[in-house]
């Protein structure tokens, strides 16, 4: 995105009470005016929740003396060093370490992040015992997307979520573990205590930007033409968010799922929208991360 666009972005959020703004990649830090734009988010009240994969400490650096409450830095691990880097293809992990022990010792509050998967899950509970002698105090776990990849071998959502609360149950007096709504709890999967009537948090609680401006019910619609809602720099932010695509996501619908034995039926959506309509085309499906297993 330009320089001014994001600028005018803020000025635009801060008009219509938009509280957070999520910044994903790539790899933001790699944007030379990123600072400024944090800078002046946080001071005008809005929270600002970067992710980062950590493999340049001297650009952590630059954000370590922001001394505000609305900044979260959250850092990518899939394991420890070895696996972290066979899955990423990278020797990143000892960066990223230095990185977050840069930020503890500057007094901040680090985010680790890592996705739950069929490679990392047996090194999950000794990666958090790690972080936590770093002095890590928030970590999450995210249930693993596969939008343009082979659903095969992957956790189902019920088996995702018995294995994040065992850990969280299990180390609760060690670190405070969540589950990060981007592909967890938002997606539809599950909503115990649902903060609304629709399907998922897209276009109800949240929308996505492009770095034309082009604006879609979440990141997870990318792609998909047939969900563009506008574009913020030249739409008002009444009509995008008056556009009827959006009723897709915020009617309540029944789960289509008929395994009324999971544990989870009478709270669960179906799953995550962007899933479904990708691999199936419609939304009259369930998400096929849920098709293959269940417990």
């Amino acid at each position: 995105m330009k320089k001014q666009d994001a600028f005018s972005l803020i000025e635009l959020c801060v008009e219509i009470a938009i509280p957070e703004i999520d910044i994903l990649g790539g790899e933001p830090l790699l944007v030379p005016w990123l600072k400024e734009f944090i800078l002046e988010s946080t001071g005008s009240g809005i929270t600002v929740n970067l992710s980062t994969n950590g493999a340049s400490p001297e650009l952590i650096d630059k954000y370590i003396n922001i001394d505000t409450d609305f900044l979260n830095v959250g850092f990518s691990l899939l394991g420890l060093s070895e696996k972290h880097n066979h899955l990423t293809g990278s020797y990143n992990f000892s960066r990223a370490v230095e990185g977050i022990k840069m930020m503890i010792s500057a007094g901040r509050n680090p985010i680790v992040k890592s996705v739950l998967m069929r490679e990392n899950v047996n090194e999950i509970r000794a990666l958090v015992y790690y972080l936590s002698e770093l002095g890590v105090k928030r970590y999450y776990l995210l249930h693993e997307d596969i939008i343009g990849r082979n659903p095969d071998d992957l956790f189902s959502f019920p088996e995702y979520y018995e294995f994040y609360s065992t850990l969280k149950s299990e180390m609760k007096d060690i670190t405070n573990i969540g589950s990060v709504a981007a592909s967890g709890f938002c997606s539809g999967d599950v909503l115990h205590i649902p903060p609304h009537p629709g399907r998922c948090d897209a276009g109800v609680k949240k929308m996505a930007i492009m770095p034309d401006g082009s604006v879609f019910p979440c990141n997870l619609f990318f792609g998909m033409k047939e969900f563009k809602l506008g574009n913020i720099f030249r739409d008002s932010p009444e009509q995008i968010w008056m556009n009827p695509l959006l009723d897709i996501f915020r009617k309540s619908e029944r789960n289509r799922c008929n395994t009324n034995q999971c544990k989870h039926f009478s709270s669960c959506r179906g799953g995550c929208p962007a899933h479904i309509y990708y691999f199936y085309g419609s939304f009259d499906k369930i998400d096929p991360r849920c098709e293959i297993k269940r417990v």
